[in-house]
Order: C-alpha cells, then structure tokens, then sequence
C-alpha cells in the first residue's frame, strides 16, 4: 500500500508542446488547471496532504525529466518565443529541482521513511520506476489529467524564464529586498490580493477573512483607493500595500517613481508606512529597487498564482489550481484579486485545505 502513496503512472514521453503566445509576461492564454476530485483520498490530515503532495511533487519531476530543455533550440520549440534567456531557463531548472527535492523529502518522511530519495538523480530514478509499475486503478485518471496540468504548468514558468530579464516577472527575484513566497518555512501560507479596493467586493471579502481570523495582504491600485474611498475600518485588521497609482508595468513606464510617491501618499490615510509593494505583473527595474530601498520599504512577488482573472476558468477550477500549487510548493505566497469575485468563493476551501492538514495561514502583520 505504501507503494501506491508514492508512485505515479506508465506513460510516454512528452510531445513538444505548440502553445498559444499573447504578448506580455502577465500569463499565457491557456493555463494549467487540474480537476482535485480526481485524486481519491481526501486531504484531511496532516498526512493526507503529504501523500497528494508527494504525487504533485513526483509527477512535475517526471515530466521535467522527460522535457527537452537543455539547448537553445528546445527551449524554443517549447516555449515558442524567439528571443529567449537560455542561462535564466537553466538556473530556473536548477531551483526548482532542489525545490523539488527538498518538498519530496519533507512530504515522504511522513509517509514511508525508506524511500525518500536524496537527490535529483534518485528522485528521477523514483519516478522513472514508478512508470514501469501498475498504478492502483483508482489513481489512474488522476495520473492522466496530473502530467497534463504539469506539461502546462512547465510551459508557463519556463516561459517566464526564458523572457527574464528582459521581460521581468515573479520567476525570478533580483535581490534579498525581494520575497517570492519560496523564502517560507514548509506549510506556511500568505493569501495577497492585488487591484482593489473594489466598492462591491472589498468589503465582502475582508469580512470573512476576519471571520476566519486570516490576516492578507491587500496590493491595492493608488487611483482606485481615491475613487473608491472606502471606510478607513474596512482595512483594520488587514494590512494594505502598493500596487502602483494605475495598472501598468513598472519595468517601462517612465512615471513610476511618481506612482509609487502618489499610492503611498493614499496609503497613507489609511495605514502608516512603510509600504510593501508589488508591481503589476510583477515587472519592475533596478532604479524602483533603490527607490524602495530609500523609502525603507520592500517588494513582495508570489510563487502560487491563482489566475482568478482568467474568465475562461471557473471559480471550481481556480481553487483546484491553487490547491494543487499548494501541495506542490508546500508553501507560498497565494495570488489573489479582491476585484473578482473567485476571492471570496474559494475561500473556504483553502482555509478547510489548511484547517484540516495542519498548516498556517501567516499574519501579514508579521512582515
């Protein structure tokens, strides 16, 4: 039985995958979404979350081992991008292997001790024989729809690699005035949402929050935060935070400085500074890294991207998403927009996926 905790499935090896481009680094147009009933067990313990964690872990390792990436012309072919950093695409992959590694480590110790691998070559060698073995037929459609997911979701990160720097985004940080969600201790979460206030869907949503006694933090847009106006109390027990005076990329934009100088002037009647700030679409420069720095203020990025604002998802398939991120990372910093309505309908879900499996919501007055 043990066998099963940890095993995947016999398939082949991955085509190259001929995906749709759009024209900025915010996301492809088709993103990875994995439906969570098909996985069996219920996640309803501490254990429970390792063993569907374990499974998530193994089956990206597998399809990152199966993935042509290692010269310039594979990258290409899979990303489809022309112009393409080869050096980023290869640290990307060194990470996220340790990562890899480091997760599966911390998953199988709770499941069977013996068989946790030690390092990436044991870790492939694990999935490797895992595929020569039969898959108990109740995890057979997962196995399916899993290496599906993982296929897309490889797609859109080392898509994201491959246009770093030159397009800069959340894959990557510049320095230790950076946080990605990566620097979190194993089972530790922070729910963030980006884009607000919103006169409809703010207050519905900070209220069960503090129902739920989680403490997030809201990026909110400096130009909406003066149009709306909401009550100073909407915010108590909330933490606000930059997102930039309008939505646009702060990588380019010749007025940042005044945007960043503008929200905090906002900000300011609502909460006292120091400000985190998080570009939109996570694209930023060096001259904005040392502006932050003089205001002694810090940015934060994410590493689970709940891709809330894609209408092409429904509200089930993005909590699917975040939860099957959740378990694959095993901690993070969780991307959410409060201008859509998927913040407040997916919420209970995380918070049983966290109840139950003994994990922590942490306190954005912490940071």
């Amino acid at each position: 039985m043990k066998s099963a905790r940890l095993f995947l499935s016999r398939f082949g090896l991955l085509s190259c995958l001929c995906l749709p481009l759009v024209a900025q680094a915010a996301g492809p147009e088709k993103v990875a979404t994995l439906k969570r009933d098909l996985w069996p067990y219920p996640i309803s313990s501490s254990e429970q979350f390792d063993r569907a964690s374990n499974a998530e872990i193994q089956m990206l390792t597998l399809v990152i081992s199966q993935t042509a990436l290692q010269q310039e012309a594979d990258i290409k072919a899979f990303t489809g991008l022309k112009k393409i950093n080869p050096a980023q695409v290869q640290h990307w992959l060194t990470s996220t292997r340790q990562r890899l590694l480091n997760n599966h480590r911390q998953a199988c110790h709770s499941l069977d001790a013996g068989s946790c691998a030690t390092d990436w070559p044991a870790l492939q060698q694990l999935s490797q024989k895992q595929l020569q073995q039969q898959l108990p037929a109740g995890l057979a459609e997962w196995a399916q729809h899993s290496r599906k997911f993982h296929q897309r979701y490889l797609y859109e990160q080392v898509r994201l690699a491959a246009l770093f720097p030159r397009i800069s985004s959340e894959i990557e940080v510049f320095s230790e005035q950076e946080v990605s969600g990566f620097e979190l201790n194993d089972g530790e979460f922070l729910l963030t949402y980006d884009d607000g206030p919103s006169a409809k869907r703010s207050a519905p949503l900070t209220q069960a929050l503090n129902q739920l006694n989680i403490h997030a933090f809201f990026f909110v847009l400096g130009e909406n935060l003066e149009k709306v106006k909401p009550p100073k109390a909407l915010y108590k027990d909330q933490c606000l935070a930059s997102h930039g005076y309008q939505h646009k990329s702060h990588q380019k934009w010749e007025n940042w400085q005044q945007s960043l100088a503008d929200t905090r002037t906002q900000l300011n009647a609502y909460q006292p500074g120091p400000y985190w700030f998080r570009p939109p679409y996570g694209q930023r420069q060096p001259a904005l890294l040392t502006d932050l720095q003089q205001q002694q203020e810090k940015l934060m990025l994410w590493n689970i991207d709940s891709q809330d604002w894609n209408r092409k998802l429904t509200d089930q398939q993005v909590a699917d998403r975040v939860t099957t991120l959740m378990l694959l990372w095993r901690r993070g910093i969780i991307l959410y927009h409060d201008i859509h309505s998927r913040a407040l309908h997916n919420l209970p879900a995380l918070q049983q996926l966290v109840s139950n499996s003994n994990k922590q919501w942490l306190d954005c007055r912490q940071f």
